[in-house]
């Protein structure tokens, strides 16, 4: 039988997440400890300047379908950053609705739903994930540059979308103390080993962020959940 929601306790997620809603408000750090803090804060405001150097061109018509025809995923810096905006800018109704009725659903192939999606638009714009910034899709690229090209390979190419790789870059990778590029990552306790997730949906870092590894672990063995999941330790599920 075809799942169309993860069978998670959202009820029990949403007590949990107001804890981490009253957490953000005092200022308290709510980073996993495989990288110190400052390595994140950093990443975060660097993700910002970004963010806030490079603002929307406009040519975005906010239609929606790539929203709607991409699972979604990002990086652990993306998470963290749009968690802010959901706890200090959405109405409290709006976070019980997100839990309750938004989070956890599933398409027919198996991939989760952008949560943040609405008919009215998307929610977390300001602080959506540099993904979906670039906003590639198969075919399908939001800002339309695509129809200027002859293929998507020529649109990689194209001197703008290396810039925006590079700063892509930036905010993912670090140099670690022996001077080597490493993705930040979190690391996963859900039983899979020693794993280091670098991609997942937004329902997975929920589980890691509330501490709910039996959650997570049921999640992961279902055989009708098919997330789009990165790590540095070789686990890939596409």
């Amino acid at each position: 039988m075809m799942m169309d929601r993860l069978p998670l306790d959202y009820e029990y997620l949403y007590v949990k997440w107001r804890e981490v809603v009253e957490a953000i408000k005092m200022g308290k750090s709510i980073f996993p400890p495989s990288w110190p803090s400052d390595l994140w804060e950093s990443k975060l405001q660097l993700l910002h300047n970004i963010v806030k150097a490079n603002p929307d061109t406009g040519r975005c018509d906010r239609c929606g379908q790539c929203c709607q025809e991409f699972p979604f995923a990002c990086r652990p810096v993306e998470f963290f950053y749009l968690l802010p905006y959901m706890a200090l800018k959405w109405p409290q109704e709006q976070q019980k609705s997100f839990f309750y009725g938004k989070l956890g659903l599933l398409r027919e192939d198996g991939r989760n739903h952008c949560p943040f999606w609405e008919t009215a638009g998307c929610t977390i714009y300001p602080v959506r994930p540099l993904f979906c910034r670039r906003a590639i899709c198969g075919d399908h690229i939001c800002n339309k540059l695509n129809r200027e090209f002859d293929s998507l390979a020529d649109w990689c190419n194209y001197e703008p979308v290396l810039k925006q790789l590079t700063f892509t870059n930036m905010v993912y990778y670090f140099y670690n103390e022996q001077n080597q590029s490493e993705e930040l990552s979190w690391q996963l306790d859900f039983g899979q080993g020693d794993v280091r997730l670098t991609v997942a949906p937004m329902e997975v870092w929920l589980l890691l962020l509330l501490n709910k590894p039996e959650m997570g672990q049921r999640v992961l063995d279902l055989a009708g959940f098919k997330p789009l999941l990165g790590s540095v330790d070789g686990l890939r599920l596409a």
